[in-house]
């Protein structure tokens, strides 16, 4: 991973956007997953990350909190069975994303309401937050792609989730 420049904090940086396989640096990925709500997947993928040790054990109700307010001011499904629900807070150092594939679909409120099968979640620093929105749009840049999508719903492995991010990377 790439280091970051003195500009880069201070926001000047614009191309300094992550993508996947940095922001879940590649391994916080989790397939096979199920909910019957979009709040229960996102506290499951939280408490991967927590598990996993990418946010802070004592963090999960802040954490949450964050990405809740967001969530009830407008859904973070969009659309082709993708959400992206996403917060900021003061608990975490860096940028960090869970990809959870949930093939029988979780309710999201997505904009074409459609069940939503991918869900990553994304924390971000406060400290950090103008890179929030390029983050986003990278992200959403690379399951724009339809077989990347396909390959993430027939994904029986995080390993091929990975190899599906990074054929969207090339």
């Amino acid at each position: 991973m790439a280091s970051e420049s003195p500009s880069d904090e201070a926001g000047c940086d614009e191309a300094a956007a992550k993508d996947l396989l940095t922001l879940t640096r590649e391994r916080y990925v989790w397939v096979g997953l199920q909910a019957s709500r979009k709040e229960a997947a996102i506290e499951q993928l939280l408490d991967h990350l927590l598990g996993a040790g990418a946010v802070p054990g004592d963090a999960r109700d802040e954490v949450l909190d964050a990405i809740m307010q967001r969530e009830r001011r407008l859904s973070t499904g969009l659309e082709s069975g993708i959400a992206i629900p996403h917060g900021t807070t003061t608990r975490v150092d860096d940028e960090v994303a869970a990809l959870g594939v949930f093939p029988a679909g979780v309710p999201f409120d997505a904009v074409d309401d459609a069940l939503t099968r991918i869900v990553i979640l994304l924390v971000t620093p406060q400290r950090k937050r103008h890179r929030h929105v390029t983050n986003l749009a990278a992200i959403a840049r690379q399951l724009l792609r339809p077989e990347v999508r396909g390959a993430l719903l027939a994904a029986s492995h995080p390993a091929e989730v990975l190899a599906a991010i990074r054929s969207a990377t090339c």
